[in-house]
């Protein structure tokens, strides 16, 4: 794995990160085993955050103006403007393709979209099978706090490097927080989350799934962590 030493040759928008701290440089420059290595490091110490770009390489920042220097929409680190906001956030569209398209453009999304899959994660899928994995993705974006925004835990309550493909999944689709659903899938804040919108971000993370998994047998037993049969008996 090569790590940048030097804080200037990426773009941070990162308040007091320290000048000569190690980041990844690039998400191509890791493997399974470095993955694994540095899964437990605060992601804010290796550079992975959401507010990262790196315009040299077409990986921007689209998270709304910074100080009135771009445009919302537009990247706030060079001002481009590369998004189609209309294909990205109109959730009645199962064209996840196109959609992937523009979310890859930014450079958390991208980085989560090229991370290697190492055995932990392929093991824990193969595990849970397509249809687990649907039922694990639901009972996620079902809980309280994905359904309504609540500012102190939002930002933080979706699982990195550390975490599991569905976790992975929800940062590169966008659906991590709802921060994130916001200015990417145009879910007001102050919404809470439906039925439709809950099917919707389970097939869009379960579409990565398959990029990320394509020979994840869809017909394979079912086996669901407890805290999800727990909630399905009691709705039964």
């Amino acid at each position: 794995m090569q790590l940048a030493k030097d804080s200037k040759t990426v773009q941070l928008d990162l308040p007091g990160f320290a000048e000569g701290a190690e980041i990844i440089d690039s998400v191509f420059d890791l493997s399974a085993d470095d993955v694994e290595r540095i899964k437990k490091k605060k992601p804010k110490k290796l550079g992975i955050v959401c507010t990262r770009s790196d315009c040299k390489r077409n990986l921007h920042c689209f998270s709304g103006a910074r100080n009135g220097e771009s445009p919302a929409g537009a990247c706030r680190s060079c001002g481009a403007d590369l998004i189609d906001w209309q294909t990205v956030c109109t959730r009645e569209s199962t064209d996840f393709e196109a959609k992937f398209k523009f979310l890859k453009k930014e450079w958390i999304r991208h980085f989560f979209f090229h991370v290697p899959v190492t055995p932990r994660i392929e093991l824990y899928a193969r595990k849970h099978g397509y249809s687990g994995l649907t039922a694990i993705t639901a009972h996620q974006i079902e809980q309280k706090k994905m359904l309504r925004y609540m500012p102190a835990q939002d930002w933080k309550q979706t699982p990195m490097l550390d975490g599991t493909i569905v976790h992975w999944a929800r940062h590169a689709t966008a659906c991590c927080c709802r921060a994130c659903m916001s200015y990417w899938h145009a879910v007001p804040l102050t919404h809470e989350l439906l039925k439709k919108d809950i099917d919707y971000f389970t097939k869009l993370v379960m579409h990565y799934i398959q990029v990320r998994m394509p020979d994840l047998d869809p017909r394979k037993k079912v086996v669901m962590p407890a805290a999800v049969q727990g909630q399905q008996a009691m709705a039964n």
